[in-house]
Parts: structure tokens; C-alpha cells; sequence
């Protein structure tokens, strides 16, 4: 994505659905199908017109919504079981000036502010909401980030902002570190629309690495977990989260949410309804007994999720059990069943097949 946007940029072109981040490849976010933080939008794959794939057999074939239709289906969000994606169409929209609206509310206003404030609303193009995490007000108080579509003035040159240092410093702070966290909450919530600016191009928005909130620590690492529930399951979820992620003593670094629109185009969704994602981030140490601790923690939120009708996210670590990957994705069955029809000497291999998709996995 960081090659695209540029080009985009230049023909006043954008990006219509990705990750938050730049720094992933377009056949990987296809391969995960990927969501970000675009407005009323289903995940990346109804933004496919068409890919060609190259299968186990060598063959090369054009997979779109008429054309090798299951094969579409299949090979976006298919964690590359099918076959290589070699290049896709995608459509693209114009690249907008937006104007940044910021609501900090309580956790139990949140819904009805969103629907005031920016959902009942015309123009609004990107939003995502971003929970405290500082202990002493753990999950309490969310920001609500909207940007509107702002045609009065010029459209920001895609430049770097020149804050990345200071973005780095304030979140890589908040690590193992409960004041700064409460720093990184204020920080947030008072100075950032003051110190950034409110008014944005949408390629300015999308146009961030990853390099800005990475883990550079030898002894540390991060870990991504996401999980979908439906709206009115919402309030159940975080308070499940507010009793299993202290006991557990995780290191919480954030949690971002998200909306996803229904995803009516690929076979192993995980959006088969409206959703809300929540993106969280944890830091663990990079021991055998950190990582049995992540692991006890995820599967409790994994059963959260599902208690609350809802999903997991599959591209980060294989910490679910059989039973729980079985539960959030019933179809999973058939989907390693078309697997093998179309790789019948199963060439295409990953960890997540081999846990999850062969009869002989081991069950931890």
C-alpha cells in the first residue's frame, strides 16, 4: 500500500477499503481480507473486481463475481490455501479533504453519540472510536474520531506530518507503564487535534507505517487480537473484558473499534452480519511463560466473543482451540473440504491450516 497511495495520490485517486496501516501487501490484505476504518463499508473483498490466481497446478485463471465465482469467494479471505493472488483490480474513489470531529464520552453514551453525532449525518467518510485503558478508569470513557468531508479549501499535500517521533515516544510510553497510559489518554483526548491539525486528506489518513508504534524491544513483542460483535451485544462484550483482561494481568496497550458493513462476497467471513470490531494490543514477553499467558487470556476472550454472538479473527496467533475455531466458523468444514478439491496434494500449506484445516493437528 505505501508504493499505491503515492501513485493514487498523484491522480487524485484513493484507496476505497484497507487497514489502518500502509505497510501491508495488497495479496495479503486480500488473503486475510482485511477491514479498516472506512465508513459504512463490508472488509476489502467488495472492493475486488476482479484477481488472477495461479493455482497448485501452475494454471492462471481470472476469478471475479462472474468468473470462477467460488474461487473468488474462496481465495479473498483464504489465508492463500487456494493459490497465489498474482495482481487484482480494485476500485478506488477520490481523494477528499476531511475535517476531523472528536466526541469524548462515557463507554455508555458511546452508541447513542455515534448515532447523533456522526451516523445521522451527511458527508461522513472514516471513523473509529478509541478506548481508555489507563487502570484507573479502565474502559470507561471512549474518543469517537469522525471525519467528514470537508469540500471548502484545498486538498492537504500527502506529506510526512513530521509527528511520528513524538506519536512514537507517547504510545511506545504507555508500555508496562500504568502513568503512561493515563499520559497517552490525555494526550488523545486533549492535545492531538491541537498539536495534528483537524483537516486532512483521506491519502494522509491511510498513509502511515506501522514503523511508528512498533516494538523494537528484544524481550517484548506484540500481539494483535480482534474480535466481532454485533451492536446490541456490545455493552455484554466490554464488560467481560473489563473482568478478564485485569485478572489476567495483560499488558494492554490499545483498543480501537471499529464498524464493518456485512461481507456478502467471500466464503470464510467473519462480518456475516453488521459488526463491530474491536482491535486490541497487547505486549508480552517473549518467554515460554508469557506465552502461556497470552494464550489463556485469548481463549477467554475468544469464548467472550462467542458468548456475545460473536467472532474471532483468524491471521494472528494460534491460540484458539479446535472447538472455538470450529464455533465461530462453522463452515470451516467445507471450506478445507474445497481446499483439497482444488489443491488435492494440499502444495499450499501455512501453520493456520495445519492447526486447524488437517486431522492431524495436536490439541493443546
Amino acid at each position: 500500500w505505501q508504493d499505491i497511495i503515492p501513485w493514487l495520490d498523484q491522480r487524485g485517486r484513493s484507496i476505497q477499503v484497507m487497514q489502518s496501516n500502509n505497510s501491508f501487501s495488497v495479496g495479503g490484505s486480500l488473503s486475510v481480507n482485511c477491514h479498516g476504518w472506512q465508513f459504512d463499508r463490508p472488509p476489502i473483498a467488495s472492493t475486488v473486481e476482479s484477481f488472477r490466481l495461479m493455482l497448485a497446478d501452475g494454471s492462471v485463471v481470472r476469478c471475479s463475481r462472474h468468473e470462477n465465482a467460488e474461487l473468488f469467494s474462496l481465495a479473498l479471505g483464504g489465508y492463500g490455501m487456494f493459490g497465489i493472488i498474482l495482481d487484482a483490480d480494485l476500485r478506488v474513489v477520490p481523494n477528499k479533504r476531511y475535517r476531523l470531529e472528536q466526541h469524548v464520552v462515557p463507554v455508555e453514551d458511546a452508541l447513542l453519540t455515534f448515532d447523533s453525532k456522526v451516523q445521522e449525518r451527511r458527508n461522513v467518510e472514516m471513523v473509529y472510536a478509541r478506548m481508555d485503558i489507563s487502570p484507573d478508569n479502565f474502559l470507561n470513557e471512549v474518543i469517537i474520531n469522525a471525519f467528514f468531508h470537508d469540500p471548502k479549501g484545498e486538498i492537504p499535500v500527502l506529506v510526512d506530518s513530521g509527528l511520528n517521533k513524538l506519536k512514537r515516544i507517547v504510545f511506545r510510553g504507555s508500555a508496562d507503564s500504568d502513568y503512561g497510559k493515563e499520559l497517552r489518554w490525555k494526550a488523545e483526548a486533549k492535545l492531538q487535534p491541537l498539536v495534528a491539525g483537524t483537516v486532512f486528506s483521506r491519502n494522509q489518513l491511510l498513509n502511515e507505517g506501522v514503523e511508528v508504534l512498533q516494538n523494537r524491544s528484544a524481550d517484548t513483542t506484540d500481539i494483535l487480537h480482534e474480535y466481532f460483535v454485533p451492536r446490541e451485544e456490545l455493552a455484554g462484550f466490554v464488560n467481560a473484558l473489563r473482568e478478564i483482561i485485569p485478572r489476567h494481568n495483560a499488558d494492554l496497550l490499545n483498543i480501537t473499534i471499529r464498524a464493518v458493513n456485512e461481507d456478502n462476497d467471500t466464503f470464510l467471513r467473519y462480518a456475516d452480519q453488521p459488526m463491530m470490531a474491536f482491535v486490541m494490543l497487547f505486549v508480552q514477553e517473549r518467554t515460554d511463560d508469557g506465552e502461556s499467558r497470552m494464550k489463556a487470556v485469548t481463549r477467554e476472550l475468544i469464548d467472550a466473543a462467542l458468548r456475545h454472538k460473536g467472532r474471532y479473527y483468524l491471521p494472528y496467533r494460534l491460540h484458539a482451540s479446535q472447538e472455538q475455531f470450529n464455533r465461530a466458523y462453522p463452515q470451516a468444514t467445507a471450506f478445507f473440504d474445497r481446499k483439497r478439491h482444488f489443491d488435492p496434494a494440499e502444495l499450499f500449506q501455512n501453520g493456520f491450516y495445519l492447526m486447524y484445516g488437517t486431522s492431524s493437528h495436536s490439541e493443546e
